[in-house]
């Protein structure tokens, strides 16, 4: 993550949004005033809400670690779906 102050942001845009989008990095950007925002990607965000969205109901949010732990111990059944 880079930090930039407001007066660069504003002369590199086109570079930074590039920078963004392309290389899935973010960028603080930064005031005078000491007022910061965080720019990301629309891709970036809208893979957090949905994140935040599964995670946000504790039985859904049960069941995904439930599935992460099989997955890490090997421990899930193999399946063939014939279409």
């Amino acid at each position: 993550m880079q930090a930039v102050l407001y007066s660069h942001a504003r002369n590199n845009l086109r570079e930074i949004i590039n920078k963004v989008c392309d290389n899935v990095e973010a960028f603080i950007i930064t005031t005078k005033e000491k007022k910061s925002v965080v720019l990301i990607s629309q891709e970036e965000y809208n893979s957090m809400k949905e994140t935040l969205y599964l995670l946000s109901s504790r039985k859904n949010r049960e069941k995904l670690i439930d599935a992460i732990d099989e997955i890490e111990n090997s421990s899930f059944l193999r399946k063939e779906i014939v279409l």
